[in-house]
């Protein structure tokens, strides 16, 4: 080569090739690169498959072999895609195989170089297809082979004295392009033999640089089965990001899409469907379209029709049995078995009973009772043992496509070969998985002719096979054996995935499958989950998390760790901790207590999982702190600072301990709260929470009712302030307190009113399946909203405004926003009754006594009510209805919240079931666990919500769902 080398090729030639070596050969396949590391060996299979690469000899690659320039002149000829037919070189030193059997390959490589203007040869008139290639050449082909001459002569060069002067700045340029890895301070060693490991990796490394800079485009698609779609790229693609869509005209088709390991292709999979006549389109998406040419590609597709009939058993000889099964293949325009039922062909038997029915591997069996006599012996079609012949005429009742066969009878059927079908799994995948699924085997039995023996021919053969299956598994039994099949059924979780070997002996004949089993949801590794809480010595029942993980990786659910609670073991220093069962905490270590004694020292508790094959153990010491005390009180909720006369508002608080952590009690009797009311007022009173009278005192076991917080209450004409102190006490002596006060506004105080915005409503009113409440009296409507009345100081706090303030309220158009007012309660709603926007006008009273008006728009949509979320109690007691006993909300897409009422006697009344025909939301039932031995072990759920349970039920899952599958649980304890 000579060192003035000429290119004519632009970073836009592809790099794809074509191949001269089988598209399965991999790595693998060579013994000098099977202890490749991965990285390297997937660049190996990239370009052994894509067919630059094949190795020196039979089973050896040649890794460390010397490349020369012959095969560099075939992997740049293929790299680059230069073509050449030449049958004779320029070169006087290239000579056809007959002449060089060596190196007489590369002849039309050699000139395609040449002709692209890649090389003049390395001496006058000569190629030296033996000669080497030095590691400087080759930098100098693959960095003008991609463009980058002009980068590289603009580059100062390396500063590495083994590489020649002219060389320097493309070996740069290809060390910044990483087509070489060369460590740092390590020589280049840029005269030397460049290897053929070397070679392949370069290449790849260029192969990349290209597609980088090479747009993305969908070169093909077509339909290449009745549910499947091949499509093709130019390049590899990003399938983290890349989807592919599916089209029939403007419909979309659902599709499971599975991509090539080159991630050059894929496969699309109609789910529920099959291709018919039509123009269908792919479109790639999800990666960034600037690098994107072309990501629409269309076929056309045509109606599934049958091609051709087929015999599947050559002979023409025909076993006088009462039901012989003759194996038919239909195939469609894809060389598949074709999907049409049996009832799509017609047979022409002649006299002989006939009857045709599709197997689960798509093909066709036509069964013949050949063997037709009456009770006499005497023959009804005129067939006797091996005398006469039977003419067969099957075609498609559609195509007309036809097939014609003439058996002859010969003697009795006895089995000779015993075929196994697919295995045809219950759920649709390639394994099983999960407890009660299913694999089923079919069986064919065949005669000394070939054809299908039924188990009224088999004679002194078992109808029952026998079934060995290795390696043994628990789970894995046979739930069913007969003549025509085999059933496997998984009756446990497996312990690992793993393929299974299963033997079918029938008579004298035995055939293998093989099976596979995933293990799914079995505890396969635990640790010790996120704990934020403290353990304090002294403290009563506690519960610490811990996550399960199966052999994917998959955390377990809570129940799912209950389910492997037989090999998840739990063991601690200190007695009464284990795992927990049932109830809210299920799923998490129990701690019955923790003993005064163990104050300022450690807990030590350690869980495995102890199973064939798992071999997970965790174990962790717990810091014990000091028994808890009453520390600190802290502010939940705010009260406002001032309030108009007849307004109220909350002030809640929290006793915290030591550790920050809210305590509804302490066993330390020293620690008291005192509630006190100051200041100078009258129309002011403090109550607790529920509006009961105020509670001045707690003790150490009355916290929890503190900790539910009080209400500031103020009568008409109230003036004055209040000031609430809570004082946290040990043995009488304060150790914490909060003080808040509210002020009554004075009349003449200037404050700033708005009537706050009304967000949009739903056209109930004007629906259909309104329920007659709402439209004989509006104001109740849950689907309406209030009128609420806002109130500012001067200083832009917040004034707490009496509920009552409202005057009166009117709408612009009550067709579309019907304005309800509330006369004695000083309260108003708005109702929407059609779609539309419509003003509504409020008026109220300040604090002044004057009266001021606000107008407002507000609009009324009709789009369909649901629901947005739904939320319920994680665990619950038994009551004897869905909505009290989860404690369950919704919230639709208007913003409105449906919660249940435990007030409500009448369950049709309850507001979820009041508007059941816009929410929805229906009710399952699931683990149910019963009392040992228990019979009235029934959970039933009545159309209204009710619900009633066996005496022996101990607890069960309550699931609350509504139709666009938004769903709740409750665990339900009796």
């Amino acid at each position: 080569m000579k060192k003035s080398l000429s290119v004519i090729l632009s970073t836009a030639m592809a790099l794809s090739v074509f191949s001269s070596v089988a598209f399965g050969a991999k790595a693998d396949d060579f013994s000098d690169l099977k202890d490749l590391d991965a990285a390297t060996k997937a660049k190996f299979d990239s370009m052994i498959q894509a067919g630059i690469f094949d190795g020196v000899e039979e089973g050896r690659f040649g890794l460390k072999d010397k490349m020369n320039r012959a095969q560099f002149a075939k992997v740049a000829a293929l790299v680059f895609e230069l073509k050449s037919n030449a049958t004779t070189s320029s070169f006087t030193d290239v000579k056809p195989t007959s002449v060089d059997p060596a190196n007489g390959y590369a002849l039309p490589y050699i000139e395609a170089l040449r002709v692209a203007g890649l090389t003049d040869g390395k001496e006058e008139g000569k190629y030296v297809p033996a000669g080497d290639v030095t590691k400087e050449e080759l930098a100098t082909f693959l960095v003008r082979g991609l463009g980058k001459e002009s980068e590289a002569l603009a580059k100062p060069g390396v500063s590495d004295q083994t590489v020649s002067g002219w060389a320097k700045g493309y070996v740069q340029m290809a060390q910044e392009l990483k087509l070489f890895d060369t460590p740092a301070g390590q020589p280049f060693n840029g005269s030397t033999p460049a290897t053929r490991d070397l070679l392949v990796t370069a290449s790849y490394q260029a192969q990349q640089v290209v597609n980088a800079s090479k747009k993305l485009s969908v070169t093909e698609a077509k339909a290449t089965g009745i549910k499947k779609v091949s499509v093709k790229f130019n390049r590899e693609v990003d399938t983290t990001k890349a989807t592919l869509a599916l089209k029939r005209g403007s419909a979309a088709v659902a599709t499971d899409v599975v991509w090539a390991e080159d991630k050059k292709s894929a496969e699309l999979t109609l789910k529920d469907v099959k291709i018919i006549d039509g123009t269908y389109s792919v479109t790639l998406s999800g990666v960034d379209s600037s690098t994107v040419d072309k990501s629409t590609a269309e076929f056309q597709a045509t109606d599934e029709k049958v091609t051709s009939i087929d015999f599947l058993n050559t002979s023409d000889s025909i076993a006088y049995g009462k039901k012989v099964g003759i194996k038919i293949k239909a195939s469609n325009q894809y060389g598949e078995n074709a999907s049409f039922s049996a009832s799509n062909y017609t047979v022409f038997t002649s006299n002989v009973e006939n009857s045709l029915k599709k197997n689960e591997d798509g093909t066709l069996v036509l069964t013949l009772k050949v063997d037709d006599r009456d009770s006499s012996g005497r023959s009804l079609n005129g067939l006797t043992q091996g005398m006469g012949v039977i003419p067969v005429n099957i075609f498609n009742n559609d195509s007309r496509v036809a097939k014609d066969k003439t058996f002859k009878v010969n003697v009795a059927p006895y089995a000779t070969k015993l075929e196994l079908s697919d295995v045809v799994y219950s759920n649709n995948s390639k394994t099983l998985a999960n407890v009660g699924e299913t694999a089923t085997v079919n069986l064919y039995q065949y005669d000394q002719f070939g054809n299908i023996i039924s188990d009224v021919d088999a004679g002194n053969i078992s109808s029952t096979p026998n079934v060995i299956v290795t390696p043994y598994e628990k789970g894995l039994t046979v739930s069913e054996k007969t003549f025509e099949k085999v059933v496997f059924s998984l009756t446990e979780k497996a312990s690992s995935s793993a393929e299974y070997t299963a033997t079918i002996y029938a008579g004298a004949s035995s055939a293998t499958t093989k099976l596979s089993v995933k293990s799914n949801k079995f505890a396969k590794k635990v640790e010790f989950g996120d704990f934020s809480g403290s353990l304090s010595a002294g403290d009563g029942e506690k519960f610490l998390p811990i996550n399960v993980f199966d052999e994917s990786g998959n955390a377990l659910t809570a129940q799912e760790i209950v389910d492997n609670a037989d090999i998840i073991k739990v063991n601690s220093s200190v007695e009464g901790v284990s795992l927990q069962l049932t109830g809210e905490n299920k799923g998490k270590i129990r701690i019955a207590g923790i003993p005064a004694t163990l104050e300022n020292g450690y807990m030590n508790i350690s869980v495995s999982i102890i199973a064939p094959g798992v071999n997970s153990y965790v174990n962790k010491n717990f810091k014990i702190d000091k028994a808890r005390i009453a520390d600190s009180l802290s502010v939940a909720t705010e009260s406002k600072q001032k309030a108009i006369a007849g307004a109220e508002t909350d002030l809640i608080l929290k006793v915290k301990d030591q550790n920050g952590e809210v305590v509804n009690s302490v066993t330390n009797g020293d620690y008291s709260i005192q509630v006190t009311t100051e200041g100078t007022n009258s129309g002011i009173k403090l109550v607790n929470k529920d509006a009961s009278a105020l509670t001045p005192t707690y003790n150490n076991t009355k916290f929890e009712d503190f900790n539910k917080g009080f209400t500031i209450q103020t009568e008409p004409g109230a003036t004055g302030t209040i000031k609430v102190v809570t004082k946290l006490l040990k043995n009488g002596a304060e150790i914490d307190s909060v003080t808040r006060e509210v002020t009554i506004a004075k009349a003449d105080e200037k404050l700033t009113y708005n009537v706050a915005a009304v967000s949009d409503l739903f056209a109930i009113l004007d629906n259909a399946s309104a329920p007659a409440a709402d439209k004989a009296n509006a104001y109740d409507s849950k689907m309406g909203r209030s009128v609420t009345i806002e109130a500012k100081d001067a200083a832009g706090k917040t004034v707490a405004v009496p509920s009552n303030f409202i005057t009166g309220v009117s709408s612009s158009d009550n067709t579309v926003v019907k304005a309800v007012y509330a006369d004695n309660a000083g309260k108003a709603k708005l109702v929407g009754n059609k779609a539309g926007t419509a003003n509504v006008v409020v008026t109220f009273k300040t604090a002044s006594g004057e009266s001021s008006d606000q107008t407002l728009a507000v609009k009324v949509k009709n789009d369909a009510v649901a629901v947005a979320s739904l939320t319920s109690k994680s665990a619950k007691k038994y009551v004897n209805d869905v909505y009290t006993t989860m404690e369950l909300k919704a919230k639709d897409n208007y913003g409105i919240e449906y919660a249940y009422d435990a007030n409500i006697a009448a369950i049709d009344t309850n507001v979820i079931e009041k508007y059941d025909a816009f929410l929805g939301i229906r009710f399952s039932i699931s683990g149910i666990v019963t009392k040992a031995n228990g019979t009235d072990n029934g959970v039933s759920l009545g159309s209204n919500g009710t619900l009633n349970i066996g005496n022996d039920v101990i607890e069960f899952t309550l699931k609350a769902t509504a139709p666009n599958g938004t769903s709740t649980t409750t665990l339900v304890t009796k």
